[in-house]
């Protein structure tokens, strides 16, 4: 079934959904949008006890009895209908609903088919069907075009793990095939959908009507696949693809899959995070193609690429040879505005606010069992010599505390064996990336289990570009930072919002504190927490990086100019990078 959730622009400020939905997709959206308010409106009284626990509204109505004006709803800018206020929906009552909207706003709907092919299936085989109920794509599309509303998505989605399986067998395939004829040959319904008889139809549609024009692909290429894209380009993608007429999508191995759906748009960019260059000559020609299709080139870094470089290096095409740059951070960007002066500071941000913890339900669980101690999370590559630094204070304090000083340790395995206490645990699967890498929702569970976060960063140029992120999602799960002043203090309030050490005399008594002073500890994590809470979330960010988008499609032409000019210095400058080497002789 449709994630609800994912579908509403997370600039909603205020969403109304008809029929509350099991998944509590209300539940899930403020999350993400936590300054939204979220009305429900639900059928009976039991309903509306168990939405209230999760909604900031809820009604009490049906279908026939709806009266927004009544409820003192109005400028809802996401209009969502259910299952169950769809029975009976026409044209002129969902025009009626829809005055309820924003003249921006949109209307979500997952509509049950008609044509679903189970129940047929059932009573073939002697059983008595199931309920048949729903509507056909082309009756949703009569409705919303008699409500006055613009289509802008359709699509089926699989109703369940069994009807994918029933369209995998071999057996199966056939049968659908033959439906498909038969359809054909008695003039079915054309619902450009493979297998329309197993699914559901998604429908999202407007109040206003959408130009080609206003159309925009975000197109993705990546060049590392496991750490940096889902903060810096899957999220984000994701957000975006929220908005009317904006799609994102990352590009695969199907190139043909790729240009087939980059012709249907007018405005179109490529995004390549974090590829280089191998040469001068399959730089100028991979430009080139992509200039010919109209493309605006973007490129995505968040590393200092001069600690990679060498002189003459034809890596320094690949931010030359783009339109503009984005990048996570100020001094980053002050680094590539010497091969691009376009370069815009796009920061990390969580996607979803993580739910608030509860301290004292966590204690009392493990006093029940006789336990009660404080857990110091570190989670990073390559902090070698800044956690060398302090682990005779680390290790002096756990011989000091003993079992209540507990350790998670994530990435470094070097740091997990220089623990000298039994009370540590490492987080990791040595078959995975060698035990240095984890997928996200551990990460997630680690922190949101942990008080104490440590974030070293020995200052120098590589890790003053880096960005403040570590100390972002400690602070959205709970776990209080003590952190080098390296990239950390521009974001972090000393002793409010975490606490920054400058030395190994600070360190052990900023630990000890947080240790000994659990009061202090859930000050510190609350005011954190509502920081990200306040200005880091991605939902608040995201249409900023979709203004700047549409404002370098606007100067594509002026940019374009500009990027060949600089490609054409390079090239006077460093003629031999195009002369073909000879192979040498055997």
């Amino acid at each position: 079934m449709t994630d609800i959730a994912a579908q509403i622009p997370p600039r909603a400020r205020r969403v109304v959904e008809l029929g509350v939905s099991r998944e509590r997709a209300g539940e899930a959206f403020l999350r993400i949008q936590p300054q939204a308010e979220y009305f429900g409106v639900v059928s009976d009284q039991e309903e509306m006890k168990e939405a209230s626990l999760f909604l900031t509204h809820v009604f009490c109505a049906t279908p026939e009895t709806l009266d927004f004006e009544a409820m003192g709803l109005y400028e809802a800018d996401v209009l969502i209908i259910r299952e169950n206020f769809l029975e009976g929906l026409t044209g002129a009552r969902l025009r009626k609903w829809c005055e309820v909207l924003t003249a921006e706003g949109l209307v979500l709907m997952e509509v049950p088919n008609a044509c679903y092919i189970r129940p047929y299936l059932e009573q073939l085989a002697g059983k008595k069907p199931g309920k048949l109920h729903g509507f056909t794509a082309g009756e949703v599309r009569e409705i919303l075009q008699e409500a006055g509303l613009f289509l802008l998505h359709a699509q089926g989605r699989f109703d369940s793990e069994r009807d994918q399986e029933l369209r995998q067998s071999e057996a199966n395939k056939a049968l659908l095939q033959n439906l498909q004829v038969f359809t054909n040959l008695l003039g079915g319904e054309n619902t450009q959908e493979r297998n329309p008889w197993l699914k559901s139809f998604f429908f999202k549609a407007a109040r206003k009507a959408l130009q080609d024009e206003d159309k925009l692909l975000v197109q993705t290429v990546l060049g590392e696949t496991i750490v940096t894209p889902r903060v810096r380009i899957v999220d984000p993608g994701k957000f975006l693809s929220t908005e009317a007429g904006v799609t994102a999508a990352l590009v695969g191995k199907d190139e043909k899959a790729a240009r087939a759906l980059a012709a249907q748009f007018q405005k179109k960019i490529f995004i390549r995070q974090r590829i280089s260059f191998n040469s001068a000559p399959q730089a100028f020609t991979t430009l080139e193609v992509l200039r010919r299709d109209g493309y605006l080139i973007l490129g995505e870094i968040d590393d200092n690429p001069q600690a990679f470089m060498k002189p003459g290096d034809v890596s320094c095409l690949s931010y030359m040879g783009t339109h503009a740059m984005q990048v996570s951070t100020e001094p980053l960007a002050e680094i590539l505005r010497q091969y691009n002066p376009h370069v815009q500071v796009i920061r990390n941000q969580l996607t979803r606010l993580p739910e608030k913890r509860d301290y004292e339900a966590e204690r009392q669980a493990r006093l029940a069992k006789g336990e009660d101690y404080v857990t110091f999370f570190f989670g990073a590559l390559n902090r070698t010599e800044e956690w060398q630094q302090v682990m005779p204070i680390i290790n002096e304090a756990a011989r000091k505390y003993g079992s209540r000083l507990r350790f998670k340790v994530l990435s470094d395995r070097g740091f997990f064996e220089s623990l000298a206490t039994e009370y540590k645990e490492y987080i990791g699967n040595e078959k995975m990336y060698g035990g240095q890498f984890v997928p996200y929702h551990m990460y997630e569970k680690a922190l949101g289990s942990s008080d104490i976060s440590f974030l070293p960063l020995r200052d120098n140029a590589f890790n003053r570009t880096k960005s403040d992120l570590k100390f972002i999602e400690s602070a959205g799960y709970g776990a209080v930072a003590i952190a080098s002043p390296t990239v950390y203090e521009a974001t972090l309030r000393d002793g409010r919002t975490g606490f920054i050490y400058r030395s190994p005399q600070e360190f052990k008594a900023q630990l000890e504190l947080l240790v000994e002073n659990r009061e202090r500890r859930l000050e510190t994590a609350d005011a954190a927490y509502n920081y990200v809470k306040r200005e880091r979330l991605l939902a608040n960010h995201y249409q900023e990086r979709l203004m700047w988008y549409r404002e370098l499609i606007a100067r594509r032409e002026e940019l374009d100019k500009e990027m060949v000019m600089r490609l054409k210095e390079w090239q006077s400058r460093h003629p031999e990078a195009f002369v073909k080497k000879k192979e040498d002789k055997a």
